[in-house]
């Protein structure tokens, strides 16, 4: 744990210096987040009647779909058809923040309005990848389910290696989609053959700032629930106004985190991807966390 700590604060510190240099390269996750909050604000105004008109309206966009036996399959269409949306929109968004970051690491300064047009030139390729990792995602969560119920634990380990297997093979499709413009599948199979080529067959990824975002949402959620323990307890006097603004505080070091680390994170797979396909390394990273991206399976 220490060193897996230890690993992906100095991934993130590596990162930082690109973007504490270019800090425009955060706002593609602010775009992304901002459009997944609108989305999720809609449906939740669906299913909660406390909203009154609100839930009226949107509760309408939905009763068409509903059969007499509880929902139809048109119903079911068209969650897949939000939830593939919503990945469309987070892949477009990737794409332009992977194709910024290279431009980063090539040493020319970056734009939020290149990195936009840049995506959209790739958007038939987008909605291809977007159809298929949507798709993969959604068999890969049953599956999970499906094992977990049936033979516990062990379903839960098998389920765990076969998305850990899927995200190593994949990890390279959205720089190739930014850089090379190759379509679905053939940028499945060069992200497969740049890993194998320059890491070997037998891998475990290392790549991730998971252990890290979560230790930073720990620190965020403890803010969050003193400032509610805080509201919940009647706080008055000079503690009248804390809680709610620990609250706030709380909701925004969150959202703040998420931001970050996303860029750190395509910031990183950007400077992977260089090294990987040219063999040169971005000035900016770490050289030894580069080329142990990937390790071979103890």
């Amino acid at each position: 744990m220490s060193g897996r700590w230890k690993r992906g604060w100095a991934m993130a510190r590596s990162s930082f210096a690109v973007l504490k240099q270019y800090p425009q390269l955060a706002v593609f996750p602010v775009i992304s987040g901002t459009i997944l909050l609108l989305v999720c604000g809609v449906l939740a105004a669906s299913l909660l009647p406390q909203l009154g008109f609100a839930h009226s309206l949107t509760h309408g966009i939905w009763k068409p779909f509903e059969g007499d036996g509880g929902p139809s399959l048109a119903y079911f269409v068209t969650i897949f058809a939000v939830y593939y949306l919503l990945w469309a929109v987070l892949v477009f968004c990737n794409v332009a923040m992977i194709h910024c970051a290279l431009r980063c690491h090539a040493g020319e300064a970056p734009s939020v309005a290149g990195g936009l047009a840049a995506a959209a030139a790739r958007l038939p390729q987008i909605l291809g990848w977007t159809l298929i990792v949507a798709t993969v995602g959604a068999v890969l969560n049953a599956l999970e389910h499906i094992l977990d119920e049936n033979i516990g634990i062990i379903g839960a380990v098998i389920g765990a290696l076969i998305g850990g297997v899927w995200s190593i093979a994949s990890y390279f499709v959205i720089p190739v989609l930014a850089s090379e413009g190759l379509g679905p599948f053939a940028a499945m199979r060069r992200s497969g053959e740049i890993v194998r080529g320059k890491w070997g067959e037998s891998l475990a990824g290392e790549t991730r700032f998971g252990l890290l975002g979560f230790l930073f949402f720990l620190q965020a959620a403890a803010l969050f629930f003193i400032g509610l323990a805080i509201v919940l307890s009647h706080g008055a006097g000079a503690f009248a106004g804390l809680g709610p603004l620990l609250m706030a505080v709380g909701v925004a070091y969150a959202l703040a985190t998420i931001v970050v680390l996303q860029a750190l994170s395509a910031i990183f797979q950007a400077g992977v991807y260089v090294y990987a396909k040219t063999g040169a390394m971005p000035t900016a990273l770490d050289p030894a966390l580069v080329q142990d991206a990937f390790r071979g399976k103890s």
